[in-house]
């Protein structure tokens, strides 16, 4: 079965899309990325990141960010050492980037010029901030693959856990988040979702609260290292993650701090026909069409979950299918609807979310039982989330609890996470494609004001 082309666009909305880890240059030579990957400092001191951006290895594709400019886009190999950089994620636009690597002796790269039209040409070396070492830890019999960055330099350090959003997700998903927080002077742990990579498990046949555990684990796991300020641990979520921080938080009093990037304050039912509804609107459908797909919607989550029956959703998607333009949104006959069938194929994404996901969870529950101090960031235009229904609800919460550590930020030119979006369509990143300055701001003042750094 098969996942229509818009449904499953829906559903891994806010995700990143990448290639595979091996680059073509031209029509013959295939690149290994491996020796540019790195942090490149430049005369003025600010950093260039080089790495691979995918929510899982194979799909994880050469990205650069620029902190000086705020550039922030995909690398196309064209020749030995040579790549350039189109001003969105499409290849076909008009390149405006050329980065051009220096290697000794045929090793890893050991600095880059930048070339961009109208600019002057600018030179960066490759610098050594921190160290990476494989890690491991372990919820119950689950063993969760990881990476352990520490800064180089004297400890112990604070340190912070990150949290994948709903799908697949390996490492290379958060590699720019964490260069960020290494760059800040903490130590980070990256691990691969259960089930995924190297982790045991099965990230597609448990609810919130098991991922939460896994990221508890990884924190619990960070307190025991000798490098680690124990007192000073927290984690960082976003989408789904943004579910699971204030959760594990609330499980655990020993998490010192969380940061939810994108999160909803809403049910999973709430967030997902929310992002339905916008995605249909900005591609043209009515207000009738949306309501109809809605209701097929939900029936599909309730039947998921056992609370509504194979004829009741027969007889929507029916309706659907017989519509010139919903029939393309319709789901198979429930008969042929498994966790199997949706899985079958997948990259990214959750298609079967409502077979393993309550999607009526109290999402503010976790929020009135924390303790620790909060930081809840939004995109003004993330079209994906209720935003401003979520900082309603987590203001309310604030105002009847007079809790002081609680911190809610909207960015006024972000979506979903740290691009900034075209206003006029969200959908759609501003071109020459760049990083949300506010989004990092918001969160280095936080983590400062809070003495976490």
């Amino acid at each position: 079965m098969k996942v229509s082309k818009l449904l499953a666009a829906v559903l891994a909305a806010g995700l990143t899309v990448s290639s595979a880890a091996s680059y073509q240059a031209g029509s013959k030579d295939v690149i290994s990325f491996a020796p540019y990957e790195g942090t490149y400092v430049l005369p003025s001191g600010e950093l260039i990141l080089v790495t691979r951006v995918g929510v899982i290895k194979e799909l994880a594709k050469p990205v650069f960010l620029d902190w000086q400019t705020g550039r922030y886009d995909n690398l196309i190999a064209a020749g030995a050492d040579r790549f350039t950089s189109p001003t969105g994620s499409d290849p076909s636009v008009a390149v405006q980037t050329e980065v051009v690597f220096s290697r000794k002796d045929g090793g890893k790269a050991d600095g880059l010029t930048i070339r961009e039209a109208g600019f002057p040409e600018r030179r960066a070396l490759r610098t050594e901030r921190f160290t990476d070492r494989d890690a491991s830890f372990h919820n119950g019999e689950v063993s969760l693959a990881a990476t352990l960055r520490i800064p180089k330099g004297p400890g112990p350090f604070p340190a912070v856990v990150l949290v994948h959003g709903s799908g697949p997700g390996e490492r290379t998903q958060l590699s720019l988040m964490n260069a960020y927080f290494a760059g800040l002077g903490m130590a980070v742990l990256t691990y691969d979702k259960r089930g995924c990579g190297a982790s045991g498990g099965d990230w597609k046949k448990v609810d919130l609260d098991v991922l939460a555990e896994d990221a508890l684990a990884g924190v619990r796991w960070l307190k025991a290292q000798a490098a680690i300020d124990s007192k000073r641990v927290g984690l960082w979520g976003i989408s789904q993650g943004g579910w699971i921080t204030p959760l594990a938080g609330s499980v655990d009093q020993g998490v010192n701090f969380i940061i939810n990037t994108s999160g909803p304050a809403t049910s999973l039912r709430r967030q997902d026909t929310y992002n339905m509804s916008n995605a249909l609107r900005l591609s043209g459908f009515s207000e009738d069409e949306v309501s109809q797909v809605l209701k097929g919607l939900n029936l599909l989550y309730d039947f998921g979950r056992g609370r509504a029956s194979a004829e009741e959703l027969d007889a929507v998607m029916d309706q659907a299918r017989a519509h010139p333009k919903l029939k393309v949104l319709a789901m198979p006959p429930a008969r042929e609807i498994s966790v199997e069938a949706l899985y079958a194929g997948q990259k990214i994404g959750d298609p079967a979310w409502y077979f393993h996901l309550n999607p009526d969870n109290d999402a503010m529950g976790p929020y009135r039982r924390l303790k620790c101090p909060v930081l809840v960031t939004y995109g003004r235009l993330d079209y994906t989330v209720p935003v401003e229904e979520s900082v309603g609800l987590l203001g309310e919460l604030a105002a009847e609890t007079k809790a002081g550590n609680m911190t809610v930020k909207v960015i006024p030119d972000s979506g979903h996470g740290y691009l900034r979006m075209q206003s006029d369509d969200p959908r759609k990143p501003l071109a020459p494609q760049s990083i949300s300055r506010a989004f990092f701001a918001a969160i280095d003042e936080w983590l400062r004001a809070n003495g976490i750094i």
